[in-house]
């Protein structure tokens, strides 16, 4: 049989291995609502950043499994506001400005090598940019992106909880009804620069530009080129 003083030994173990992993519990409770505090305060402070023209790759302020959530949203809307912001700047590039310009017409006609160039490569970048925009706007693109980086439930609904929130969705929702109104316009832009440019290499010999304007020789041409421009006026 056990004597009384080797059971109270035992006792006083047990009891102290209990407060040990009390204590442990205890520690782990706080640390992880510490440390979720912190994730949910950062992504509060991304959504106040302006898409425009911020970056969202900053240093890390949390540990563990929130640091790979926090990691993940923040180079997500890094990808994110990367294109948005190449995409906004094709409309403030000054040969996208002056393309259909007499300046323009002066220095790259009659053949616009340069200019119909610069269309195709821009075009092509914008359109892949955008596109990309508007599919990481979708709520399932959103969802998923965590997937490869965690699959513990809780953290995943974590992650798609703060993603898409009534605040951040409703920036996702705005910023795909513009995206995809700018898409058409600039599309627009481009299309019909490309149409003026091949116009005017077709009737090269009846064009000219003189006191700052371009002169058609017939009322035919005349009307066809402000078909083409007045297309995006």
């Amino acid at each position: 049989m056990i004597d009384m003083s080797k059971r109270k030994k035992i006792l006083f173990v047990v009891f102290f291995v209990f407060i040990d992993l009390f204590l442990l519990y205890g520690f782990i409770v706080i640390r992880n609502a510490t440390e979720e505090n912190k994730l949910k305060k950062e992504v509060r402070s991304l959504i106040e950043l302006d898409i425009t023209k911020d970056r969202y790759d900053r240093p890390i302020k949390t540990k563990g499994n929130y640091a790979l959530i926090e990691k993940t949203i923040k180079k997500y809307l890094d990808n994110y506001a990367v294109r948005f912001q190449r995409v906004l700047a094709v409309t403030s590039d000054s040969q996208f400005i002056e393309l259909l310009s007499v300046d323009n017409y002066s220095n790259d006609g009659p053949e616009f090598v340069a200019s119909l160039q610069y269309i195709d490569e821009k075009q092509k970048q914008f359109n892949e940019d955008i596109d990309q925009l508007i599919e990481n706007c979708d709520e399932d693109k959103i969802k998923k992106y965590i997937d490869e980086v965690i699959d513990n439930h809780y953290y995943v609904k974590l992650y798609q909880d703060l993603m898409l929130d009534k605040d951040m969705s409703k920036d996702f929702v705005v910023s795909k009804q513009i995206l995809e109104d700018q898409k058409k316009k600039i599309n627009l832009i481009f299309d019909t620069s490309r149409e003026t440019f091949q116009f005017l290499k077709n009737s090269n010999n009846d064009w000219e530009i003189s006191d700052g304007q371009i002169k058609l020789r017939t009322t035919a041409l005349v009307d066809q080129y402000n078909n083409l421009v007045n297309k995006i006026k």
